[in-house]
């Protein structure tokens, strides 16, 4: 997963915040997919799920579109 956000972000225009933000991201994505602990690989995949205000807020300072991130993360989670 890391190499993939890298390779997207190389040819996008990304401020250091930026990068910070897209990493939060994908640690949810991967916590969600392959986290050891059910427990909190079930809290990341409600994370995503719910698309709450956090969520929401995580994906603006990335400048990613919530909507579409949560329906991509939806589709490997299920």
């Amino acid at each position: 997963m890391k190499n993939q956000v890298e390779s997207f972000t190389q040819n996008l225009s990304v401020t250091p915040e930026q990068k910070l933000w897209i990493a939060v991201l994908e640690t949810a994505v991967e916590d969600a997919l392959t986290h050891k602990d059910p427990d909190e690989k079930e809290a990341a995949r409600k994370w995503f799920r719910e698309g709450g205000s956090h969520f929401k807020f995580v994906c603006d300072l990335a400048d990613f579109d919530p909507d579409y991130v949560r329906k991509q993360v939806m589709r490997l989670i299920n």
